[in-house]
């Protein structure tokens, strides 16, 4: 099993505590596909994290078993100095893969041309979330992480993205995918649950996590306008 046991995170910013987790359990098999809906806002990139291992919880456990990927797309690793060459040829081998047919993957994928073998410091934001994403596909997981969307820049290379993807979840590999939209939670997800109040809900199906997401969005959203409406008298 890997995921969340009594986990909480919390931190201080701007002299403000935010809680992204509360005491939170979320227990899943490695070849799970389960999908969190939770609005804009509320910590998804970290509670990513926490589950590929880059930051720890507060409180509480997360349990982590097999291979686990890092958030599809993470671009943190990559060194503006070298190359993106470079840079894929050293995380392939600090994951102990084979350089050369990685390195031929992301080449192939990112669509970088001879940008592949420049500086990732002259990248645009873009071609290094391309580069992120090409290096996600060709490491082997047997879970995926991913938080937002699946995929990033033009259309055309989203698409690529969500196709590079299903296959590697048709081939038995897990998911575990925080995201606000509906439409790719149910394309995406077997499982599915709702992050309300630091907390995991499970829900039966994906209609009804929609249905309690859609909820706790107008529920935000009249909250927000009470409060604007008391700070503008």
């Amino acid at each position: 099993m890997i995921g969340f046991e009594q986990c909480t995170k919390h931190y201080v910013l701007d002299d403000e505590e935010r809680v992204i987790l509360r005491e939170a359990t979320l227990l899943f098999e490695p070849w799970d596909r389960i999908c969190i809906l939770a609005p804009p806002g509320v910590g998804k990139t970290t509670i990513a994290h926490l589950l590929a291992g880059f930051t720890r919880p507060t409180e509480g456990n997360v349990h982590r078993s097999g291979r686990i990927s890092w958030p599809l797309g993470f671009t943190g690793a990559l060194h503006p100095s070298m190359t993106g060459e470079r840079n894929v040829e050293i995380i392939a081998d600090l994951a102990e893969a084979p350089r050369n047919r990685v390195s031929a993957y992301v080449a192939e994928f990112s669509e970088l041309g001879e940008d592949y073998h420049r500086k990732v410091e002259t990248y645009s934001s873009s071609m290094r979330a391309r580069l992120g994403f090409a290096l996600s596909m060709a490491i082997p997981a047997d879970t995926y992480v991913a938080d937002g969307n699946i995929g990033t820049g033009a259309p055309s290379f989203r698409t690529r993205c969500e196709v590079a993807l299903e296959q590697k979840l048709n081939e038995g590999a897990g998911l575990f995918f925080l995201t606000h939209s509906p439409r790719l939670a149910e394309r995406f997800g077997r499982r599915f649950a709702v992050l309300q109040g630091g907390k995991f809900v499970l829900t039966a199906d994906a209609e009804e996590a929609k249905g309690i997401f859609e909820t706790q969005l107008v529920e935000q959203d009249s909250l927000q306008q009470l409060v604007e409406g008391f700070s503008s008298e």
